[in-house]
């Protein structure tokens, strides 16, 4: 820790002495200002309303009314987001917007206070590590032409997760949450201002035993993870300088491996006794540095920031190594097997046949560092932005195997090393830099606004593997290093015009890209076309969206299930991607002081492949012009209606419902995930002005939906119905 924060203070003097010199300098000129606590990329919900193009802003009140610990549920409130449940909590999100790839939100550009969040954003943009949910104040989410501000992923958009702010007076909030399997959540902060210094200390815990079983050897499923985050803030007038801190740590008794489906049919919530050793260990520190303020007619603000990720998910990679039995020995493969009824894959599955099953350690180390400054400033009908970012990422990795032996009886021995490990792509770095700029202007002629954007990417990748055998790096393999320089600029337009005080239209279109790493970017021309109608306490938003992929990439991970090698970009070509977005609340007025809030999101898509092609299984498989893109559904549909009564209390109840979609393009026999929903409801109390208690229930239908198949054949089931209670303490 003392390492990272020397270099992080190092990394950061120019940043600090520049913005006190800032400070100082401006003090006595500076009006009085705003107090600036976190980077937004909307603003308020008013904001949202004025986007050239389409957002969405959850804001605290919303997360406070269900109390949300899984950003996959927050996230069903937004139109043109879709989500695939893995563990039941959210953990390791899979994000899709607008038709992006789902698998790791790897296709979206995610952040917290307006800082790339990704553990390595150019180099391995999967989220194996996410924001804790239970600790974050309000969530945006931007999509359209107004995205290309928030590279590097800008086909779909950007989620921005807003942090806890520091609060103006001394005080603070604790809360205590109790629930179903063992889950504990305890959630506190205090804070304040002194002159011109303000602070926070934060804490999040939460744990849970895990709602799956696992059979033959049982064992908990659940996790242990933990935040601690500290703020403190200088200002003068219209400046300031904020530091923040954070610490996390997890562990978490999750595995890769779904369900054959006749184990599914069995009991969807039982677990093979071969993941017994299936864990995931991850721990980071992030620490940031931002200057934000007024300097004459320009608005500033300025970031410096570290982030160090490790991870270690020790998982099944073989279940059946040796081959025995006439059974291949990938894990997806036995599965697959299972499905088509191959009565051996399904004992050994099931811990009835004597096989040797190999597990990885997919341990690996990311950093994430940069600069990133925006300026704003107006010049009579234009309103302009320049952004610009200059950072750096890499993933290194240190993998290696170990193996147990499972009898005929279900029984596992002790772990045992085995496999050479240490080599080719289990020993290897790669490190990306980049820098990027954007340019917007926002022109202003009467009830017409036009916004136009401009962005630049360039990065240089270098990859290195290496032949030791062991976690040392001296004798680099004959093929390496392999190097990519990319360039890629994107230009878009967005526009509003104003019908009447309470309609308004808008249009836009954008080039889009993903940067992938070791090959050509991903690329899709955007457009979309909206409706927006606010009266009184209702609002209703209808966004028609259409993307034209060149090329779609995707890149090999476990959770996939291809027949490929980790990390390795296939392209499936041109794909077409189109939908209809609508959203709209209302707030009915009842007797007696009581309102009635109603909230209704629907969004169609249909996202298919332009053409056809057979990778021999690497990825994609067998691909017909016309299949559709794996994991995206064709509809999602969610419900929220509640009450709020004068004497403190309210209620929620909320239903989402998934269309179908499938796990391959070819979608065949077992690979089908159809349409499924779930009931969530919350009753809240305010006992007075300080103290809120709370009761609520996740899938109180305890509906057994396959909701997820991954890798590709292995059917998962979403959370059984779970209570929990609580109580939230203002002081």
């Amino acid at each position: 820790m003392n390492k990272i924060l020397n270099k992080f203070f190092y990394d950061i003097s120019p940043l600090f002495f520049i913005g006190v010199f800032l400070v100082s300098s401006f003090v006595l000129s500076a009006e009085e200002g705003t107090e600036i606590e976190s980077v937004t990329i909307i603003g308020t919900k008013d904001d949202a309303k004025e986007l050239p193009g389409s957002g969405s802003v959850i804001s605290n009140a919303d997360l406070k009314k269900q109390m949300d610990t899984d950003i996959h549920k927050i996230l069903s409130a937004v139109p043109g987001v879709y989500f695939r449940t893995e563990d039941g909590y959210g953990l390791r999100p899979n994000i899709s917007i607008r038709g992006t790839s789902i698998d790791r939100a790897a296709k979206v550009t995610l952040m917290e206070d307006g800082i790339l969040i990704a553990p390595a954003p150019y180099t391995s943009s999967s989220a194996y590590y996410f924001p804790t949910t239970g600790r974050i104040n309000s969530v945006e989410v931007l999509k359209g032409p107004a995205s290309i501000s928030q590279g590097p992923s800008t086909i779909g958009g950007a989620i921005n997760l807003i942090s806890t702010p520091i609060p103006e007076a001394n005080s603070g909030k604790f809360i205590q949450e109790l629930g179903q399997n063992g889950m504990v959540r305890t959630h506190g902060y205090y804070g304040g201002n002194s002159g011109n210094l303000g602070a926070l200390v934060e804490v999040h815990e939460h744990q849970t035993d895990g709602f799956d079983g696992i059979a033959n050897v049982g064992g908990d499923t659940g996790f242990n993870k933990s935040d601690v985050m500290f703020k403190a803030r200088y200002e003068s007038g219209n400046h300031s300088l904020t530091l923040k801190m954070l610490e996390m740590n997890e562990k978490s008794e999750q595995s890769y491996v779904g369900l054959s489906q006749a184990s599914f049919n069995k009991n969807p919530r039982l677990r093979y006794g071969m993941t017994q050793y299936d864990v995931m260990d991850n721990d980071g520190d992030q620490m940031s540095l931002t200057y934000a303020g007024s300097i004459g007619n320009f608005d500033v603000v300025a970031s410096k920031w570290s982030n160090d990720y490790h991870r270690d998910w020790f998982k099944v990679d073989k279940a059946n190594n040796t081959k025995a039995h006439g059974v291949s020995n990938g894990i997806n493969s036995v599965i697959s097997a299972a499905n088509a009824g191959n009565a051996n894959a399904q004992a050994i599955l099931d811990g009835q046949l004597a096989v040797q099953v190999k597990l990885k350690h997919n341990n690996r180390f990311y950093t994430n560092e940069g600069f990133q400054f925006k300026v704003s400033t107006e010049v009579g009908m234009h309103a302009l932005t320049v952004g610009y970012r200059d950072m750096e990422d890499s993933e290194s990795r240190y993998q290696e195997y170990e193996c147990f032996d499972q009898s005929a009886s279900g029984v596992n021995s002790a772990l045992y090393s085995c496999g050479t490990g240490y080599t080719g792509s289990n020993n290897r770095l790669r490190e990306s830099e980049a820098t990027s700029y954007y340019i917007e202007d926002k022109i202003t002629l009467g009830d017409l606004v036009v916004t136009i954007g401009h962005r630049s990417e360039e990065y240089d990748q270098v990859e290195n593997r290496w032949d030791d055998g062991t976690p040392t790096r001296t004798q680099l393999n004959s093929s390496y290093p392999k190097t990519k320089d990319g360039d890629y600029t994107s230009t878009g337009f967005g526009a509003t015009y104003d019908l009447n005080e309470n309609m308004q239209l808008v249009a836009g279109f954008h080039e889009g890209m993903t940067a992938m790493f070791g090959t050509d970017p991903e690329t899709a021309d955007n457009m979309e076309l909206g409706l927006r109608y606010s009266e009184g306490m209702s609002d209703v938003e209808v966004f028609y969206f259409q993307s034209d992929y060149e090329s779609l990439k995707a890149e090999c991970k476990n959770s996939q299930g291809g027949d490929c090698n980790e990390g390795d970009v296939f392209d499936g070509g041109a794909v077409d991607v189109s939908g209809l977005e609508v959203s709209g609340s209302m707030i009915l007025e009842g007797n007696n002081g009581t309102s009635y809030p109603i909230g209704l999101t629907y969004t169609s898509t249909d996202a298919t492949f332009a053409n056809s092609f057979d990778d021999d299984g690497d990825y994609w498989g067998v691909v017909a012009a016309g299949d559709d893109v794996p994991y995206v559904p064709d509809r999602s549909l969610a419900l929220v209606a509640g009450f709020v009564k004068s004497n403190g209390l309210s209620g929620n109840v909320r239903w989402v419902n998934n269309g179908s979609s499938c796990s391959t393009a070819a979608c065949g026999t077992n690979q089908t995930i159809d349409a499924h929903s779930f009931v969530d409801i919350n009753l809240r109390k305010a006992l007075n002005e300080n103290v809120d208690i709370y009761v609520g229930v996740e899938n109180l239908l305890d509906d057994e939906d396959v909701v997820a198949r991954a890798p590709k054949d292995g059917a998962r089931s979403q959370k059984p119905r779970t209570m929990k209670v609580g109580f939230a303490l203002n002081f």
